[in-house]
């Protein structure tokens, strides 16, 4: 039997977390495994919720882990809006999804950023708790692993999962890139940044955005199909996801080949009118720079340039 406490109990016996990612940095995944290894190895109960959108890499998307002990009733699902623990992959994701919205007194944040604990406070606007913070691109580089990794080990360290116990479920899930893993796992503690802020009245606790579906079991369509001309992603701001400036256009050097259309990772990013290329829709573009790598360089230069080559820094993803 095991003898885990956990580090946060809500009014319903519940430790809330909430991963805030991009699709691709493996958030899903790192979820993924701390919940089979709380069900399995620590005798936790809870609930997980994982938000799909586009499946292209580079769409902002969210984990939702609760835990507690087993035989506590589990009666709810879906995001979680009232985290203690919130991870976040990229930091540009703070201010742009109101990562503080929700985010519980004395909570913990988890942050890959190469800005101090002080920073992250004034650009999250946490009203209490601590802040831990870590290079995790730079480890996962370093260490031939990938950002999910030592963004995972600092959330199973704040969660207090046994080290052996976590370092076991890595070796069973990716046998091939131990060495790798385990590198990046023990990195991530050991070069972490941490600090603890009280409720000094710097910032307020700021409510959560309550979401509350027109759908329901009384006016579903016949067959549980869901209206598709209602409840799409259309509008939806693909920019949040933007680590980097988009890419800039000159259309006096454009001709128009057409090879950014065939490696634009969400199609929509690239204007193209009356067979000419346009311009950039900036609510779909991630800046993912596939288009500047393929754009001809003519007598008058490249029609798309990186703005981020000319003042590119250390601490870049």
């Amino acid at each position: 039997m095991s003898t885990y406490q956990l580090p946060y109990q809500d009014g319903r016996g519940f430790t809330n977390c909430l991963l805030s990612a991009i699709g691709g940095d493996g958030a899903n995944m790192a979820a993924k495994l701390l919940f089979k290894l709380a069900a399995e190895e620590l005798n936790l109960d809870g609930a997980y919720d994982a938000k799909y959108g586009s499946e292209k890499k580079g769409t902002p998307t969210d984990v939702s882990l609760r835990l507690c002990t087993f035989g506590n009733p589990v009666r709810e699902s879906g995001p979680n809006n009232r985290p203690h623990i919130l991870c976040v992959f990229r930091e540009n994701l703070i201010g742009s999804l109101n990562l503080n919205r929700g985010l519980q007194a004395n909570a913990t944040v988890i942050v890959n950023s190469c800005k101090t604990p002080e920073a992250i406070r004034d650009l999250l606007q946490l009203h209490s708790g601590t802040i831990h913070v870590l290079d995790a691109a730079k480890i996962a580089l370093e260490t031939h692993s990938r950002l999910n990794m030592p963004m995972m080990a600092m959330l199973a360290h704040v969660l207090q999962f046994p080290e052996t116990a976590v370092l076991k479920k890595i070796k069973e899930t990716w046998p091939k890139a131990l060495d790798a893993n385990v590198a990046a796992y023990q990195a991530a503690v050991s070069e972490s940044v941490s600090m603890t802020f009280a409720a000094d009245g710097k910032y307020p606790l700021v409510e959560p955005i309550e979401v509350h579906s027109p759908l329901g079991y009384d006016n579903m369509l016949d067959g549980g199909c869901i209206d598709s001309l209602t409840h799409s992603t259309i509008g939806r701001n693909n920019g949040y996801a933007r680590s980097n400036p988009a890419p800039t256009f000159d259309r006096e050097a454009c001709i128009d080949c057409a090879k950014c259309l065939t490696v634009c990772a969400d199609p929509g990013a690239i204007v193209w009118k009356e067979n000419k290329m346009a311009g950039i829709d900036l609510n779909y573009c991630k800046a993912c720079m596939r288009c500047e790598a393929v754009c001809p360089e003519t007598k008058k230069g490249k029609a798309l340039k990186d703005p981020a080559k000319e003042g590119a820094t250390s601490c870049a993803y």
